[in-house]
């Protein structure tokens, strides 16, 4: 076997670095599998060819005893690392040993020197941790995401084979990502590497192995495909439990069903093949991850996106949010009828920019907004490019459904600089986005809110005002009197209410609320406990119903800060609070959610 497992040996006296990110992509938010199907097809994205739409393959394997004796030999080199980690190797007797092979097609492989630190592509995914060169349209920022990989293996490690253009078979190497670790007294770092030999040139990188014996036998054991085309292939010895043919489906369905739609990625999972063509009919078969997608509504604003025919916005946000004097008063009557009518509304809408340094720039977002139809559920997409961003909801509530696309390059750099690493939410705090921009909050603040702020234009939900509306709670009329001679007005009594003490009072504060001691808390007895439940606000629904846990979640969430006199607080759920007061003197401040958004604080004693 031509290959080999090496670590380099680490410095004890200089700092440990441990690999704390795994969290990042298995969360309440996104699981492993579907953080799993999120990376791969974003990264298979970035590394398009431009020659036609980017395929996609996942192939579980589940290997015989023959493979799996073969599969450990290429283990043995690793095993006194995973000894030393902590990391039981499973073995055949144990249960199924699956492989899953994830490959790429009309992409360009890792390009660049196996020999140099070029921050080429082959440079930046095996030896770069946190650090990533794409830019503009390009999903990925953070360098984190392959983490994925190794965090699908039950060992901690992967395989990578790739062609370039003008290659005619796969390059492979390995890498186990562990944990800092020391065999005697030899310490070791938490990456180490399956490869072939060094370098010559005195940077001692490690090469990958090109031996076609080597490479056709490790091809033949896993089930690689790729031999001559160009791309990257992913192998994941020792797949863990929960990822499936059917999460992988699920993850695929409810994240990329914006380019699959527009005809710009294919994807084969198993014998299932998902396109624009197919899609529907496998969405249909696939259990849906909360909120439905309506695919119909996908596809219309999928085929209008390249559209000339959308209206375009004369002013431009980012200092500012969407306002009426951004549009003519003819747009907006048009697309209040048109809204009114059921038909699609479709907003292009500028946006200035300023990257530190430079000039201020200018691209641009779409905007779509369609009414609901009998029996439809409100709807809202976020998506920079091919990536769609669940945590984004800043739509809902509204009685439509609607979508911010943001395909431009130099907004979808300036969102991709906002995103967490798991690529769900924007972040007005990100590092590379306070470093990189002029006033990023403000933008990011005008983008998030343009849908909303296009709404409530067009919407035109007005409030009325019924004056007789609880008359007949309040008074009588004399039905023997009702036909006989002239109507007289029956004049409204005006019930005298004795004002009630509050004994809670709610202030608002800036990015938060304060709960004080009201007169009427000296009438209660002690202790009593205090329900708090929080949402931001929404047009035309109830926002504890429709609260997402994307907004915030007080039992996780490190930003939303707590003080309080005169009693304890616990987390019930991600938007309600229990405050446990001892007396009539109590008090609790809370701060850190979003300014830019209304927060709905409801308090009630038990």
């Amino acid at each position: 076997m031509a290959g080999y497992w090496e670590f380099n040996k680490a410095d004890p006296s200089s700092v440990r670095i441990g690999v704390t990110q795994r969290d990042q992509f298995n969360n309440d938010d996104v699981g492993l599998a579907e953080a799993l199907v999120r990376e791969v097809i974003q990264n298979s994205s970035d590394a398009g060819n431009g020659a036609g739409s980017v395929k996609v393959r996942f192939s579980l394997k589940t290997l015989n005893s023959i493979e799996t004796a073969e599969l450990a030999k290429y283990f043995n080199g690793l095993q006194p690392h995973l000894d030393a980690c902590g990391i039981k190797r499973p073995d055949y007797e144990e249960g199924a040993i699956r492989v899953l092979v994830i490959e790429d097609y009309n992409t360009k492989g890792l390009t660049g020197s196996f020999e140099e630190p070029d921050k080429d592509n082959f440079d930046n995914f095996w030896r770069a941790v946190g650090e990533s060169e794409k830019s503009g349209q390009k999903g990925g920022r953070w360098g984190l995401g392959k983490l994925v990989y190794s965090s699908s293996s039950r060992v901690r490690s992967f395989f990578g084979a790739t062609v370039r253009a003008g290659e005619n078979s796969p390059s492979v190497m390995g890498q186990a990502v562990l944990a800092n670790h020391s065999i005697g007294n030899v310490y070791y770092p938490a990456h180490g590497f399956w490869f072939e030999g060094r370098s010559g040139n005195g940077l001692n990188f490690q090469l990958p192995v090109n031996d076609p014996h080597a490479v056709e036998a490790f091809r033949t054991l896993f089930g690689v495909e790729r031999s001559s085309q160009p791309g990257l292939s992913i192998i994941i010895p020792y797949l863990i439990d929960g990822i499936t043919e059917d999460t992988i489906l699920s993850g695929v369905v409810n994240n990329y069903y914006f380019p699959i739609l527009a005809g710009k990625l294919e994807v084969e999972v198993g014998e299932t093949l998902i396109s624009a063509s197919t899609f529907l009919d496998v969405a249909a078969s696939v259990e849906k991850k909360g909120a439905h997608v309506p695919f119909p509504f996908v596809k219309e604003i999928s085929d209008a996106l390249g559209s000339t025919t959308a209206a375009g916005a004369s002013g431009t946000i980012g200092d500012s949010r969407l306002l009426p004097d951004h549009l003519s008063p003819e747009q907006i009557e048009a697309m209040k009828a048109a809204f009114s009518a059921g038909n699609l509304v479709h907003l292009r809408v500028p946006v200035v920019l300023k990257p530190k340094g430079k000039a201020p720039q200018t691209g641009n977002i779409d905007l779509f907004i369609k009414a609901l139809a009998e029996g439809e559920e409100p709807f809202s997409l976020f998506a920079r490019g091919p990536i769609t961003l669940p945590g984004e909801r800043h739509f809902t509530g509204a009685v439509a459904r609607g979508a911010m696309i943001a395909h431009d390059d130099i907004v979808a750099e300036f969102l991709g600089d906002a995103e967490n690493p798991a690529h769900t939410a924007w972040n007005s705090n990100a590092e590379k986005l306070t470093s990189r921009w002029d006033s990023p909050r403000k933008t990011l603040s005008a983008i998030r809110q343009s849908l909303r702020d296009l709404y409530n234009m067009i919407a035109d939900q007005k409030e009325t005002q019924d004056e007789d509306a609880l008359i007949d709670f309040f008074s009588l009329a004399d039905k023997a009197q009702a036909s006989k001679g002239k109507k007289k007005r029956v004049k409204k009594p005006k019930p005298e209410i004795p004002p009630r003490e509050a004994a809670i009072r709610i202030n608002p504060v800036n990015g938060g609320f304060e709960i004080l001691a009201g007169p009427g808390a000296q009438q209660w007895s002690f202790p009593r406990r205090i329900r708090l439940r929080m949402a931001y606000d929404m047009i035309g629904a109830d926002p504890f119903k429709r609260f997402s846990p994307f907004d915030f979640d007080l039992s996780k969430s490190k930003q939303i800060i707590f003080e309080r006199t005169g009693g304890e607080i616990k987390a019930a759920k991600p938007n309600t609070l229990y405050f446990d007061v001892t007396g009539p003197d109590f008090y609790l401040k809370a701060s850190g959610f979003d300014v830019v958004r209304d927060l709905i604080v409801d308090a009630r004693a038990l």
